[in-house]
């Protein structure tokens, strides 16, 4: 922030000394338009003798500096002083950039004051009302323009660290429990669903949900069902609107309620990503369609590698069966052969082939942090049939 600020002043110390070097008005005190220029590189050092060590509080100070020595180069401007009140937007460029919207417009309203007072005091400068007012709306809107550029390269920023945190998980319902709170924090809305294709081909049922209870409660209206639908039937996003039209104080308030967002693999949906807000609305923040369509796509690397994982361990299993069927078959000959210490040594090699299999499978699917307690425990009890148990007498 310091080195911004310095280059600023830098910059804006060059410019005005340019306008002197260049044809210039002849009623302009040159000294007086020479000395803030000089005073801003003096401030240039010192800033970047800062760097890092400078407080916000020291950059507003200096910053409010920047706008008392433009109002000193417009003061000794002469007839030319027309060109310098340009400057404030450096003010209002770095105020919007770098410091919070209510910091940024004291930043700003010190400037405007500083310029009103010299049209007010001074008769030397030749400005009239309307030039304050442009000069002012202008510093202004151009200001909270680029506040507004900034906050969403940040947003998109924060959106994309958000992702990119979820990236590499191969649990599925966690990972998409992580998409909707992520979608629900990135655009404020009140809840955000994953829907997926129910066992059976049953419609879609809810995989993953952020938001209280209650907030779901608008994607049981019909046309948010239809949007639903549509989402997933023809692959399009859709925007989900209230049943009820707004009536009253509220009939100005708009239908729209939130975004059906399709979730695509291999050109193919296999979910649907809806976020809402509770309240209608007459549209949706422009930032919803980029947001749910980076958390979507983001939804659908997690279902591939899900899928992915879930084709291996089933290869693993598949190479694991073979492998003791194998053995065994060995070892039935060898018995059935009457070698019965070649039995005895094949039941053993193939136990300890199994067993490292097994052991690299678990491994893998506990992502090599180790057995933990709880991790084998069997769904049902293990038991061993009665045709091999020694008969009783």
């Amino acid at each position: 922030m310091a080195r911004a600020l310095a280059v600023f002043f830098g910059a804006g110390g060059a410019l005005v000394l340019l306008t002197l070097v260049l044809p210039h008005a002849e009623d302009a005190n040159e000294l007086g338009v020479a000395i803030p220029p000089i005073i801003a590189f003096v401030v240039t050092g010192v800033l970047l003798g800062l760097g890092s060590r400078a407080s916000v509080l020291t950059l507003q100070i200096f910053l409010f500096g920047g706008s008392l020595l433009i109002t000193g180069v417009i003061l000794y401007g002469g007839s030319g002083a027309v060109l310098y009140p340009v400057l404030y937007l450096l003010v209002s460029s770095y105020a919007f950039f770098f410091l919070r919207l209510r910091l940024a417009l004291i930043q700003v309203g010190a400037s405007g004051a500083l310029y009103g007072l010299l049209l007010l005091f001074t008769d030397d400068t030749r400005l009239e009302a309307g030039m304050w007012v442009m000069v002012v709306g202008t510093v202004t809107i151009g200001g909270l323009l680029v506040g507004r550029m900034v906050a969403a390269v940040r947003a998109q920023a924060a959106d994309v660290a958000a992702v990119s945190q979820m990236a590499g998980g191969t649990d599925v319902t966690k990972a998409l429990r992580a998409t909707c709170e992520g979608v629900v924090a990135s655009l404020g809305a009140d809840v955000a669903i994953m829907l997926r294709p129910a066992e059976g081909g049953g419609g879609l049922t809810v995989e993953a949900m952020a938001g209280s209870a209650e907030s779901g409660q608008v994607f049981g209206g019909d046309a948010a069902r239809l949007a639903l639908e549509r989402a997933f039937t023809r692959g399009e996003v859709a925007e989900m609107e209230s049943d009820e039209l707004p009536r009253g104080l509220h009939r100005f308030d708009g239908v729209k309620l939130g975004l059906a967002q399709p979730v695509l693999r291999d050109g193919e949906v296999v979910a649907v990503l809806a976020v809402a807000w509770t309240s209608t609305r007459r549209s949706l923040p422009d930032r919803t369609r980029p947001v749910a369509l980076l958390f979507a796509a983001e939804a659908s690397l997690t279902l591939e590698r899900a899928a992915e994982v879930a084709l291996d361990r089933e290869r693993q299993a598949l190479e694991i069966n073979d492998n003791i069927v194998q053995g065994l078959v060995v070892a039935k000959y060898s018995a059935q052969r009457g070698n019965v210490d070649g039995a005895i040594e094949a039941i053993e090699d193939t136990l300890v082939r199994a067993r490292k299999l097994i052991s690299a499978q678990l491994s893998d699917v506990h992502e090599g942090r180790g057995l933990q307690p709880g991790d084998l425990a069997r769904r049902e009890a293990a038991g061993v049939p009665q045709s091999g148990l020694p008969a009783s007498e």
